[in-house]
């Protein structure tokens, strides 16, 4: 169970009970994903968001994350989509090119599609950041995707 972080963001919640919002995110990592899901659900149910209108959507890594989030868009299902990841970089550029790639082609899709996507991509340079950023606590980047979501969503209004 997850303690309340303090996550109210003081929304109307005849705007959070309607809005429906994808979460899309790799299985490569998956106790760190699940974890940044679960805080972002967790923030999203706090704020009013129905959990019906919550979905989630699996890649393998998060080099498939682009495709599935444009399919998601085209989908014209959900009011905003919270994207997960985690990219540890090792010895070679490919760290780097993923980084890159993934978070070019995941604005350009929010733009392409007037849709917030929110990019919780952790590009970290060692494993223990990204489980700083996942932890159990009111630093888990789950809170700040979810928090960004329904604010953007707000202010598109």
């Amino acid at each position: 169970m997850i303690q309340k972080q303090h996550t109210a963001l003081g929304l109307d919640p005849k705007f959070t009970k309607r809005v429906k919002i994808a979460i899309v995110r790799p299985t490569y990592h998956g106790p760190l994903n699940d974890n940044l899901e679960k805080y972002c659900i967790a923030t999203l149910l706090e704020n009013g968001v129905k959990d019906s209108n919550i979905q989630t959507f699996l890649v393998p890594g998060s080099w498939e994350l682009p495709l599935m989030v444009q399919t998601v868009a085209e989908s014209k299902k959900f009011d905003a989509i919270v994207v997960f990841g985690i990219i540890v970089k090792g010895e070679t550029y490919h760290f780097d090119m993923i980084a890159r790639e993934v978070g070019t082609a995941l604005m350009q899709l929010g733009l392409d599609h007037s849709i917030p996507v929110v990019m919780e991509v952790l590009a970290v340079y060692d494993i223990k950041d990204a489980q700083v950023r996942a932890g159990n606590d009111e630093f888990n980047k789950g809170i700040e995707g979810a928090g960004a979501a329904l604010k953007m969503l707000e202010a598109l209004q």
